[in-house]
């Protein structure tokens, strides 16, 4: 049996309502930036370990002002940290989408090309008796040379390692 991992549609009208949507949400997020690795590498990265202590930090500028350095921007710090927290769920709902988007996309990939395997074989077995198929066969197989090795479709990996 042929895989098939996902059968669906997106239809034009829904796609343009996603991509709309989408705009919609990169526009609400306008202070959002882009940074070069160096500058990546440069940053400060507390991750979920260090959260607690910028929580506490938080409650000792908003309990104790008064113990800070004239110098220290309380307002900005307060801004960042309720960005922080108003983010966050922002950004795992939008990785958990992206991851999905992703491996739906890898599954639908592999569906054609297993799909395409048996095109690919159904030309070579008629090149000769159709014409023009000739020509399609030779242009397939190119893909094939440049690739420099053989496609397996999934289920014949799966079924050659079961036998070693």
């Amino acid at each position: 049996m042929a895989q098939n991992l996902v059968s669906a549609t997106l239809t034009e009208e829904t796609k343009n309502q996603i991509l709309a949507k989408l705009t919609e949400i990169k526009s609400a997020l306008d202070f959002l930036i882009s940074l070069q690795p160096k500058e990546v590498r440069s940053l400060f990265k507390p991750g979920n370990t260090f959260a607690p202590l910028i929580d506490k930090a938080y409650h000792v500028v908003v309990d104790h002002p008064e113990i800070l350095p004239a110098i220290f921007d309380k307002e900005e710090f307060i801004k960042d940290y309720q960005l922080s927290k108003d983010l966050t769920p922002i950004d795992n709902q939008i990785n958990e989408l992206s991851e999905s988007v992703t491996k739906t996309l890898m599954a639908i990939n592999s569906d054609a090309l297993n799909e395409t395997m048996e095109v690919y074989a159904a030309v070579k077995q008629n090149k000769d008796k159709v014409p023009g198929l000739n020509v399609v066969a030779e242009e397939m197989a190119e893909f094939f040379k440049k690739a420099g090795k053989k496609i397996t479709p999934p289920q014949e990996q799966i079924a050659a390692t079961k036998q070693n």
